[in-house]
């Protein structure tokens, strides 16, 4: 695949809104020939009760789905393609391949679906019609519409808009249906079409929430406008769309409803204005496709999973003629073959699929609880895990064939996309699982280039006695959590000879006693000639291939006279690309009511990158969860002052973090002066520090304990040469 990055970099210039690039297309997607040829169907079979469980479970698809969406969109810029960028950015390219192909079929299809519905409805006021002519015509002028251009084509759905708001009018303001029976209310009908069948049916009317998705290369702003137009247009069709069934079943009897597609017309008060809604809906709802489907080949395109041709652009709007091409082409076969429905089923289960794999990409990301994941707009981990499953559990029962079709499909694209099969271990249930998943977990780790943006702390503590250092424990099990993997290593030292027994007995006793109030925290007693050394050996060689370390924590010595040892130590450890976390602890307080945390920066250089997301990471703990971070800094004048404030709120705002500046006039008092007025009531500092030379270890000594002589329990940070803080503080 090409690189996505420059994929992304040939999108057009952004220039749409939420209303206009999303909820628009959306909304008159979603109130679309669905809603005006076959709802009196829907309602005529399942009855009352059934339909409006229909409508219900249909939108808390839709709902889950557009949740999804959107705290995905607020996390990071979706970029060209719509739901396949979603996917293919969260779960991986071949997986995005796997959706993002038969979605753009799905899409393409679509526009068979709502031609061939505008042709229908025309064979109602003029029945000799040759439906299949007109359906081609129509789809020669809107493909030649879209391709001129995209904005043009959005634009002009104002006045469709218009026309579905004057045809609702219509509907409600009507009555009875003319020669109809005095209506019964049948709240179920156990002799209509099957639960699964009527779904399949009825869902491709709210698939439209993925029309505003599609355009998002177009959009002025993705991040807020899709959320934004996307929730107001589901909520917008859930509130129409319950309110028409019983409307309905008070104008028309269930037989009517079942055998009179055009019933619409039949109850509207001015029927000429349904026919003004039904075209206005089909056209702007097959024009919203012809939109959409070309750009989501045009991103599998410039990701190297489409000809190329395809994702080549045209114009400054970068317009996806040949995509549009190829489109056309598609939709033309489905013209020739096609009916509402044999469409519909198909449709249903294409995006289905698509809405599916959405919910589980936003439920892995929310679940694995990457630091770099954190939306504006978050929804629980069982959000999209629900989504997900309510999606598979409906194309099962609307049709398990199809489904397991559907799926097949999917798997053989990603295999393909894929092209290698890892080997599998057996063994027994558990540990075999286990043991399969670990070993493929490292291969593909191995093979798999590495990105700062998916960074995460992978902790080694030296600490000597667990129960002796339980401070280092509870700091380094907070900053981890579940985001990596945090041991704790205990250094005898002696000979293995000597120790082995005593190694065995503390490993048991760590794994017993410490695990128990520490379950994320993994413990090793290694044997060694001499502390100091041993530790770098430790931070070299822990790991399983591209697996290793990134950070150790360990303690602030209270002895002295070995300090040269220890910051040869330190010097070794950094050379080696490990970031060091240096607790000075304060026993006497430990970490206060974890209630305030004081970052002293200077900048995004340097240390500062890790300082800040230190405090993030330390902040989704629980015990910490309620403490306030201030990013404090020293200036020498007002004007600093001000540059500094607006730099550090700019840098927090970027980076989603909940903290406040602090910027401090120097007023000729010392550095040791200003940290011992501002911080000395806080619960926990965290500083950088510069790698001393070890002939110069007395003298960092000393600044130290000078230092931080009235500070609380601080971390010292240094940051590895190879971390790269901003692909995981910001979204570019």
């Amino acid at each position: 695949m090409s690189d996505s990055a420059t994929a992304e970099a040939q999108a057009p210039s952004t220039k749409l809104g939420w209303f206009l690039g999303v909820f628009t297309p959306t909304i008159l997607t979603i109130l679309g020939v669905i809603m005006f040829l076959r709802l009196g169907w829907v309602v005529g079979n399942a009855g009352l009760i059934g339909a409006l469980a229909v409508i219900l479970i249909s939108h808390v698809i839709t709902i889950a789905t557009g949740l999804s969406v959107s705290s995905i969109a607020t996390n990071r810029t979706v970029g060209a393609g719509g739901a396949y960028n979603i996917i293919s950015r969260s779960l991986g390219g071949p997986m995005g391949a796997a959706i993002g192909i038969p979605l753009f079929l799905g899409q393409a299809l679509s526009i068979t679906f709502y031609i061939v519905g505008f042709s229908e409805s025309v064979a109602y006021l003029w029945p000799d019609v040759d439906q299949r002519f007109l359906s081609i015509v129509m789809l020669v002028l809107l493909t030649a519409i879209s391709m001129k251009s995209a904005e043009l084509a959005i634009k002009t759905q104002y006045v469709v808009m218009a026309a579905i708001g004057l045809a609702l009018v219509s509907f409600f303001a009507g009555g009875t249906a003319p020669g109809s029976e005095p209506p019964t209310i049948t709240w179920l009908n156990s002799e209509g079409a099957g639960f699964g069948v009527v779904f399949a049916v009825f869902f491709p009317a709210v698939t439209g929430i993925m029309a505003g998705v599609g355009m998002s290369g177009d959009l002025r702003d993705p991040r807020r406008d899709l959320p934004r137009g996307t929730l107001a247009a589901i909520f917008t069709g859930m509130v129409i769309y319950l309110a028409l069934p019983i409307a309905l079943v008070l104008m028309a009897s269930t037989q009517t409803l079942i055998e009179d597609n055009n019933v619409f017309w039949s109850v509207s008060k001015w029927p000429a204005l349904i026919y003004l809604g039904v075209w206005g809906a089909t056209i702007s709802s097959a024009v919203g496709s012809l939109l959409t489907a070309p750009r989501t080949l045009q991103a599998l395109a410039w990701d190297g999973l489409a000809p190329t041709a395809a994702g080549k652009g045209f114009g400054p709007a970068n317009e996806p003629r040949i995509g549009t091409a190829i489109t056309f082409g598609i939709a033309l076969v489905g013209v020739l073959m096609g009916s509402l429905d044999v469409i519909a089923p198909v449709l249903t289960m294409f995006f289905l699929a698509t809405y599916g794999f959405t919910n589980l990409a936003c439920g892995l990301e929310r679940w694995a609880a990457s630091p770099s994941f954190r939306p504006d707009f978050a929804v629980p981990a069982w959000v999209g895990f629900f989504g997900a499953g309510a999606c598979f559990y409906v194309m099962s029962i609307i049709s398990l064939p199809a489904m397991l079709l559907a799926t097949l499909c999917c798997v053989g694209i990603f295999v393909v996309t894929e092209r290698r099969q890892l080997e599998s271990d057996y063994g027994d249930a558990r540990s075999g699982i286990w043991s399969a998943l670990a070993r493929a977990a490292l291969l593909n780790l191995e093979r798999v280039e590495s990105h700062a943006q998916n960074w995460r702390p992978n902790l080694i503590i030296l600490g000597g006695n667990a129960t002796k250092r339980k401070y280092l424990l509870d700091l380094g099990s907070a900053l981890v959590q579940n985001r990596g993997l945090v041991t704790y290593f205990h250094l005898l030292r002696g000979k293995v000879d000597d120790l082995a027994d005593s190694r065995r007995s503390l490993v048991k006793a760590m794994q017993t006693e410490a695990a128990r109030r520490h379950g994320n925290v993994l413990f090793r007693v290694d044997i060694v000639d001499e502390v100091y050394a041993g530790a770098v050996a430790v931070a070299q060689s822990y790991g399983v291939g591209t697996f290793e370390a990134n950070a150790v924590l360990l303690g602030w010595p209270n002895r002295t006279d070995r300090s040269t040892r220890y910051v040869q130590m330190l010097h070794d450890l950094a050379r080696l690309d490990r970031s060091l976390l240096v607790v000075r602890h304060r026993p006497e307080r430990g970490w206060g009511e974890r209630k305030e945390i004081h970052v002293w920066w200077g900048g995004l250089r340097g240390n500062g990158g890790l300082m800040l997301l230190l405090a993030f990471l330390l902040t989704t703990e629980r015990s910490w969860r309620d403490a306030r971070v201030r990013v404090m800094t020293v200036v020498d004048d007002l004007t600093q002052r001000r540059r500094a404030e607006d730099q550090i709120v700019d840098v927090l705002a970027a980076a989603r973090l909940e903290a406040r500046p602090r910027v401090l006039m120097r007023g000729g008092r010392t550095i040791k002066e200003i940290m011992k007025a501002e911080s000395a009531a806080a619960d926990l500092a965290i500083v950088g520090f510069a790698m001393p030379e070890p002939d110069q270890a007395e003298e960092f000594f000393e600044r130290v304990e000078s230092l931080l002589e009235f500070m609380p329990s601080t971390v010292m940070v240094h940051s590895a040469r190879n971390f790269d803080g901003e692909p995981v503080l910001f979204d570019t």
